[in-house]
């Protein structure tokens, strides 16, 4: 189902395409464009988006993912550092975005209005919306359950490790708002963009709040970063920047997990 594919991509890791484009259109579109000229036009603006988006991925890996690390990983490092990183990625998601937005607008004047309704209509049955949270909720606990472990085995003072897990948790918390805020988002706009007369006046705003959302959460985990790295002694600071690597490169730029 679309929506919980917007969620566990979007938001917890894997590609940026579901953003707009149905995951299933290769195999809708073979069951309801019967004209193969037609068919194939359609596959080739799809694959034309898809190479975008590869493209995108490997940066991701080559670039950001190993500067964030590498900033993570450094006491000396510099919140503005992490900012100049982090505004370096989303503008290049944000012109990704408008990529899949382009590419959905033009699949509109290849397929006709009766096979487009068929389509979508797969797309629009939706999964519960609590189902879909608590899933998500459970992810995101087990994530930071796994930091308040590492902070409890580098922090040695009993005052650091409470303080450690009052971050952690206050972060959680932040996280399951933050997730519930795109949850609700797709489900209310969901069929403003899939109608087939949707224009691109209907796409950004979307696209826009999905990007603040996005970035509040990130400027939030480097915010942890560095309080945990004030009560963290030197010495076991690389320890623990490990598991807060993997955090960004999850929650982060690198939605490669």
């Amino acid at each position: 189902m679309l929506i919980g594919l917007l969620i566990a991509y979007l938001f917890f890791g894997g590609g940026h395409e579901t953003f707009l484009l149905n995951p299933e259109l290769k195999k809708d579109v073979s069951t309801y464009v019967v004209d193969k000229g037609r068919r194939n036009e359609i596959d080739s603006l799809i694959k034309s988006v898809e190479k975008k988006e590869e493209t995108f991925q490997k940066q991701i890996k080559k670039e950001y993912e190993k500067k964030l690390d590498v900033l993570n990983m450094s006491r000396a490092s510099t919140r503005d550092e992490f900012n100049s990183e982090y505004d370096l990625f989303y503008m290049g998601l944000k012109t990704l975005q408008n990529d899949y937005i382009q590419s959905e607008l033009d699949l509109r004047t290849v397929i006709k209005p009766e096979e487009w309704e068929k389509i979508m209509d797969k797309v629009l049955r939706q999964p519960e919306n609590e189902k879909i949270r608590k899933r998500s909720m459970a992810e995101n606990k087990k994530m930071h359950d796994n930091l308040i472990s590492v902070c409890n085995k580098h922090i040695p003072d009993a005052s650091g490790k409470q303080q450690a897990k009052t971050l952690v948790v206050e972060n959680e918390k932040i996280g399951d708002s933050v997730n519930n805020a795109f949850l609700e988002l797709n489900y209310q706009n969901l069929k403003a963009v899939r109608p087939y007369n949707a224009k691109r006046q209907d796409f950004d705003p979307i696209r826009q709040k999905m990007l603040k959302l996005r970035r509040s959460y990130t400027n939030d985990l480097v915010d942890l970063r560095f309080k945990l790295l004030a009560i963290t002694p030197e010495k076991e600071w690389k320890g623990l920047a490990k598991e807060l690597s993997d955090q960004f490169n999850y929650m982060g730029a690198g939605l490669s997990k």
